[in-house]
């Protein structure tokens, strides 16, 4: 998923994301997405941070009907010596279509820094389905990641191999999610 990042004022940034995803030997876009992140401001090194991020997307999943959707993800960190943890209990909701359910999609990020800005650790997601009724645990979208985050020049980089846990998710999935620096 390639994101085109801009620091538009202090601790404020916007995106633009361009999903991608493999159907039958092709690829396709899987839509577009335009997102605000505000981290309040913290030392880089250590201790906690939080912040916030709101996307808004038009979704266009293999199988599924186009939809406008809005995301809000509050972020809780910490960094201390060599390790990074970070969570995110977010929340989504179709602003078009036949569901308009709030669901839970949280997720979180255990890593370690091997050397320099380079990380490797665990990344989970969870999409635990609508906030009053949780789908069954069979029917939940989970999947760990193994990823490494390090930096190319001054453009951040997140490569990724995941496992799915259930049917409800693709059993073996890479992803690469390349910020570039300007």
């Amino acid at each position: 998923m390639p994101e085109y990042s801009y620091g538009i004022w202090r601790n404020w940034e916007a995106s633009l994301q361009g999903p991608v995803a493999a159907e039958e030997h092709r690829f396709r876009s899987n839509g577009n997405r335009g997102e605000l992140q505000y981290v309040a401001p913290h030392d880089e090194n250590e201790g906690y941070y939080w912040g916030i991020n709101v996307e808004l997307a038009r979704l266009e999943r293999i199988g599924e009907a186009r939809i406008w959707n809005i995301e809000v993800m509050p972020i809780f960190g910490t960094r201390w010596e060599r390790w990074h943890c970070v969570f995110n209990p977010g929340l989504t909701r179709a602003l078009t279509g036949g569901s308009r359910r709030t669901n839970f999609e949280p997720s979180a990020k255990v890593a370690y820094r091997t050397f320099g800005r380079n990380y490797v650790g665990m990344e989970y997601y969870l999409e635990a389905g609508p906030i009053r009724h949780f789908l069954p645990a069979n029917r939940r979208s989970q999947v760990v990641y193994f990823a490494w985050d390090g930096k190319i020049g001054k453009s951040d980089i997140n490569l990724g191999i995941g496992k799915g846990f259930t049917d409800a998710f693709d059993r073996w999935v890479l992803k690469m999610v390349y910020e570039i620096a300007f």
